[in-house]
């Protein structure tokens, strides 16, 4: 009887494989691997909303190539890199597989993406640093090559590993959340002809400390920044900014590179004068019975094969959660005209406040669409430092027309330029207290 005990006290083999992985240098077996996968396939099967935006595809099919490429996948950096290779290609921004022991202080201590050359030559991208800390790169600085390649073509080989919803977003958050992708060591060539060596060590993410909310003063208008609302104290901050303000006066919010957080309800009801009408949201939902009857005729007619397997979207059932609800504003909304700041990293909570803005003609929008991708995710920790996240609602406008993948579109379309960077100018903020300058005075 003691020794059945003791059996019966053992940890299960899994439960051992997975303590193993506390340690983050630790390899990653052939059994935990498949283990993984086969947890992440099934919450992309149960929980994914976004089918309608890849119409075309099969999760069995993405699933059998992610298997394939973890074949020689051997440490934590190879098992990401499959996985999101897998994750990616569902083209939405809020289902992602995350390696926490991978990102810790992954930044090179500068951001850049690719922006057109001059307002001349719009179609002419190139590689441009729109911050750093780097006392060795300067804003405007063009990237040429890296790592003995083309700028574009070492970028593009990472950026399909990005979960976006659209392809502007992808290379806009590639060296914003994404540069623990890259190798150790980056190795610049610049438009100037200067090579720069750089690596992690030391350097300081740029958007470190750009999250809390500021009140800009020193234009025309006042300009209200609004960089995160990862944390609710900094809509708080915001909120308070906007109260010390004159309850009609004009006011630019500045949402542009904010990804998102807590929806920012105080907020919206502050700032929208009637009630909200709430978005549109819909989630899969099916019964195991629902699953049988996918395919009992198959069964029935002896048809039912291994070679036959339907895209998603036709397979999904889905939900509406919303019913035409509206939202109550605030007993004393602020009235003043408002223009709001916008650019393809505005995403996720801050499009749930742009929405009502963008739907009721509240506020005039200027910059560039936003990254079109909101929703809950599903939570999920596959191996231990990691955190699996899958989008289980999609929403749409209150009228239904599509958001996801498309995001708010603005009413005034501003893309900044090497040129704007390297010459200090911000084009969307000129335009926005030009357009009220012109209000104010009539």
């Amino acid at each position: 009887m003691e020794h059945a005990s003791a059996d019966c006290a053992e940890p299960p083999m899994l439960s051992e494989a997975l303590k193993e992985l506390d340690d983050p240098a630790a390899p990653i077996s052939h059994a935990l691997k498949h283990y993984a996968a086969s947890r992440i396939y099934q919450a992309i099967e149960s929980c994914f909303a976004h089918w309608e935006n890849i119409p075309d595809l099969c999760n069995a099919d993405l699933y059998f190539d992610y298997l394939n490429a973890l074949e020689e996948a051997q440490d934590r950096r190879d098992f990401l890199l499959a996985t999101q290779g897998y994750l990616a290609r569902l083209q939405n921004a809020h289902t992602l597989f995350i390696d926490h022991t991978l990102q810790k202080n992954a930044s090179f201590g500068f951001w850049a993406r690719p922006l057109p050359a001059s307002a001349a030559v719009p179609h002419n991208q190139v590689w441009t640093v729109c911050s750093s800390t780097r006392p060795d790169l300067h804003h405007g600085e063009v990237i040429k090559e890296v790592n003995a390649l083309p700028a574009d073509e070492f970028f593009s080989h990472y950026t399909k590993f990005v979960s976006a919803s659209k392809p502007e977003a992808a290379t806009y958050n590639l060296l914003r959340g994404y540069s623990f992708l890259f190798p150790d060591q980056l190795d610049l060539t610049l438009a100037d002809g200067r090579k720069l060596l750089i690596s992690r060590k030391g350097a300081t993410n740029p958007s470190l400390h750009q999250n809390k909310a500021e009140l800009d003063t020193t234009g025309q208008h006042p300009r209200l920044i609004v960089g995160s609302f990862a944390k609710p104290e900094f809509e708080e901050q915001a909120f308070t900014l906007l109260s010390q303000l004159d309850n009609r006066s004009p006011l630019i919010l500045d949402l542009r590179g904010n990804g998102g957080g807590d929806t920012p309800m105080r907020l919206m009801k502050k700032l929208c004068l009637e009630s909200i009408p709430i978005w549109q949201e819909r989630t899969p939902q099916f019964t195991a019975l629902e699953k049988a009857q996918q395919g009992l005729a198959a069964f029935q007619n002896g048809k039912l094969s291994a070679h036959h397997k339907q895209p998603n979207a036709q397979t999904t059932t889905m939900q509406q959660l919303t019913n035409g609800e509206t939202i109550p504003v605030d007993p004393e909304p602020f009235r003043g005209q408002l223009i709001v700041l916008i650019d393809v990293g505005s995403c996720s909570a801050t499009e749930d406040l742009l929405i009502p803005l963008k739907h009721s003609g509240r506020a005039t929008i200027i910059g560039e669409a936003s990254a079109g991708s909101t929703g809950q995710p599903y939570f999920e920790a596959p191996l231990p430092h990691t955190q699996l996240m899958v989008s289980t609602k999609r929403t749409a406008f209150p009228d239904g027309t599509q958001f996801e993948g498309i995001g708010i579109q603005p009413d005034h379309p501003v893309m900044p330029t090497t040129e704007d960077i390297q010459q200090g100018k911000d084009p969307a903020l000129a335009l926005a207290q030009q357009l009220l300058a012109k209000t104010v005075h009539t």
